[in-house]
């Protein structure tokens, strides 16, 4: 394994190599063919220049002899070209280079023709032809000791700068990574403290990089979550505790009384044990559905399904309750709302909501519920005037085991996982659930389905 320090140097080195590489090569390549079109075009007029002067000087002397000869000779090693004069047969009658050889004068090329392209112009005098005029070039723009020089020049500036870039990105990627990795080590040392069980003692992490930010965030959140899922699973076991607790007392009690003769079974004390045994057998029941919940193993058996008879039915069976604490109950159910879904499911949605409404709104107090249509939306609503829920618990209201402590405080007793496993039956169904609340104004459910 790799240091992260020590590939982000690597990468800074080898993208800067690769860069100034790049810049060489483009460069070299660019003075070597990208400006051929232009140096052939230069060439060419500078080609004109020297038949131009080869027939004036032809004019003035009107002949080829060593004085005309010589001024040509001179001119072309001037120009760095070799000139040939061919006569009518195409034969060379005179060649600058060998001319200028004769008299000890070596170009600095050696006089290889093999290294010069020719161009071949007619040899006019008074307007007539009478030879041909060879103009021979370097084959390679490079073409003089001086050219070499400046490629030299350039190429070394290359390496110089390739030298400074390589220093520059080592030194440029130490104080680059140091910015990213300090904070990236810090989110680490914050998941050790997470993994030891540390949720309250993560460090503060500093940073302008956004997604950095982002995950230190999202880290503190998971923290905070943890923490209080492990504060919910240390309460779970009390509440739970108290929930087997009771009615495994009272059935003890009962059955105690009976061996001891203080008792008689009679119905009345029988339908005590009865409940009590209900109450645990709804207790396992939930504990039950919640890991298969957990487990996403809800498996729909679904049909169409009339809403408004489902919903109205649950209304008359649970309206005793609400008037037995004087709750003013509203319905707005419209008719002949149908979806496909789980008849069994859905129930126990609508019962979950509408016990909540019941047990968490004081005498006295009014609720409602209704069902809609609004566009491709079947929308269920549930409000009450109970005692709500705090702002800061919202967030943890469909987690498992979650019960607000003012729910707690009025003793309305519960395990904390009906709309956990509510939310996830909702879900299963494709739909969505909202709750909003205020303490001391009440609470309103949403639901939505698709039709």
């Amino acid at each position: 394994m790799i240091k992260i320090s020590e590939q982000l140097r690597k990468y800074f080195v080898i993208i800067s190599i690769l860069s100034i590489a790049f810049i060489t090569i483009s460069s070299n390549i660019g003075i070597n063919y990208f400006f051929s079109d232009y140096i052939r075009d230069s060439r060419s007029r500078d080609d004109l220049k020297v038949v131009q002067y080869v027939e004036r000087v032809y004019s003035d002397y009107e002949e080829l002899n060593s004085h005309s000869l010589m001024n040509i000779m001179h001119y072309a090693f001037s120009e760095d070209v070799i000139i040939q004069i061919r006569d009518k047969n195409n034969n060379i009658s005179w060649n600058s280079s060998s001319y200028g050889t004769l008299y000890g004068m070596v170009d600095e090329y050696g006089n290889n023709e093999a290294n010069f392209s020719f161009r071949s112009y007619p040899f006019i005098y008074n307007e007539s032809e009478i030879g041909t005029i060879d103009v021979g070039r370097p084959k390679s723009i490079i073409s003089n000791i001086e050219d070499e020089k400046f490629i030299v020049t350039i190429n070394s500036i290359f390496a110089l700068a390739s030298v400074l870039t390589f220093i520059f990105a080592v030194r440029s990627s130490t104080r680059i990574s140091k910015k990213f990795l300090n904070p990236i080590y810090a989110i680490k040392e914050n998941a050790k403290l997470i993994e030891q069980g540390k949720y309250k003692s993560l460090n503060d992490i500093n940073t302008n990089t956004f997604e950095l930010f982002e995950l230190s965030v999202s880290v503190k959140e998971l923290a905070e979550r943890l923490n209080y899922q492990e504060h919910l699973r240390k309460r779970m076991t009390t509440d739970i505790a108290h929930e087997l607790r009771t009615p495994l007392a009272a059935i003890q009690s009962h059955i105690e009384a009976f061996m001891d003769g203080v008792w008689e079974p009679n119905d009345e004390r029988l339908s005590v044990i009865h409940g009590e045994i209900i109450r645990l057998t709804k207790l396992i029941d939930e504990l039950s559905e919640l890991s298969i919940v957990e487990d996403d193993e809800i498996n729909l058996k679904l049909s169409t399904i009339n809403l408004s008879v489902v919903l109205n039915n649950i209304i008359d069976s649970y309206e005793p309750m609400f008037l037995d604490k004087n709750i003013n109950l509203n319905k707005k159910i419209q008719n002949e709302v149908y979806m496909m879904g789980d008849m069994d499911y859905l129930k126990r949605i609508f019962v979950n909501i509408l016990s909540n409404a019941i047990k968490y709104t004081n005498e006295n107090g009014s609720a409602s519920i209704s069902l809609e249509k609004i566009k491709d939306k079947i929308r269920i609503t549930v409000n009450d005037t109970g005692i709500g829920i705090p702002k800061e618990d919202l967030k943890y209201i469909f987690e498992r085991f979650y019960r607000s402590d003012l729910s707690r405080n009025r003793q309305t007793g519960g395990t904390g996982i009906g709309l956990t496993i509510t939310k996830a039956l909702v879900e299963a169904h494709e739909g969505t659930i909202k709750i909003d609340s205020e303490v001391g104004k009440g609470t309103s459910v949403i639901i939505e389905f698709n039709r």
